[in-house]
């Protein structure tokens, strides 16, 4: 099932008065806010403040509190198939790199995209046009010279390459990535933000978390800034990553610079 374009509704998810627990600790509160087709939006919060969680409530990992007042619709629905979910946003958490057992092959970890199993028997039962998929996001990440190795046995930056491929095999309209960019070598890193600017340019949206400036993505147009828990701020780049706003936000005074389409927060030392 494909679900509806943006022609249809403007967004794509919309929060309302949600609040999350776990381990009847409060992680979320009152969040009220829609995420709209067209936008490529990061988050940015210090360390524990939500940002993960906010992005788990998105694969349905993680669910709200229920309330009659509250509400969150994905593609206008409050109830959706979890492979209609799959099929129209692809997701990357860090974590999915620690559920990946021994022995498998980095080509089997790809094709598990289509049927959620990392099971190499699967990999034989693929459709020609299937086929065709794989080999064009292999080639695109650049993995073929390692297609056959052991998932496990990869750096870090490779096993986020294989993942983000294995998120795409739907073409979905959609990425959430958590940390895309954590602990990545030169190569992975211009990889990855090659790929994903060229996905922009093919319409496809963006919703990330870093904890990194420099890896803002340059054609990224909204920010939400989450503390404690809350969204305190939402806007444009130019609006937010500013000095002071990101020393309030982190508690540390930094200075904010741009260059190169790119950001760079540096600490200020006091005395």
């Amino acid at each position: 099932m494909r679900i509806k374009s943006q022609k249809d509704f403007e967004s794509w998810a919309d929060f309302k008065n949600i609040n999350v627990y776990i381990d009847q600790k409060k992680i979320l509160s009152n969040i009220n806010i829609n995420l709209n087709y067209g936008e490529n939006t990061v988050i940015l919060g210090p360390n524990g403040s939500g940002k993960s969680t906010f992005l788990k409530l998105l694969n349905r990992s993680i669910y709200p509190i229920a309330s009659r007042y509250s509400s969150l619709k994905l593609f206008n629905m409050e109830n959706i198939n979890i492979w209609d979910l799959r099929k129209n946003i692809g997701f990357l958490f860090k974590e999915m790199e620690q559920r990946v057992n021994k022995g498998v092959k980095l080509y089997d970890l790809i094709t598990s995209g289509f049927s959620g199993t990392f099971n190499s028997r699967y990999s034989k039962l693929l459709s020609k046009i299937e086929k065709i998929k794989i080999d064009k996001l292999i080639h695109e990440w650049e993995l073929s010279n390692i297609i056959n190795e052991e998932f496990i046995t990869l750096s870090d930056g490779q096993k986020r390459r294989a993942l983000l491929a294995r998120a795409l095999v739907f073409e979905p309209n959609i990425l959430v990535l958590d940390e895309p960019f954590c602990n990545l070598d030169i190569k992975s890193n211009y990889i990855l933000n090659k790929n994903i600017n060229k996905l922009i340019d093919q319409s496809v949206n963006i919703l990330y978390v870093t904890h990194n400036l420099e890896s803002i993505l340059s054609m990224t147009n909204r920010v939400l800034l989450i503390k404690e828990g809350k969204i305190i701020n939402d806007g444009k780049p130019s609006e937010l990553i500013k000095s002071k706003t990101l020393s309030d936000l982190f508690e540390i005074p930094l200075t904010v610079r741009k260059e190169d389409e790119y950001w760079r927060g540096i600490p200020r030392i006091t005395k």
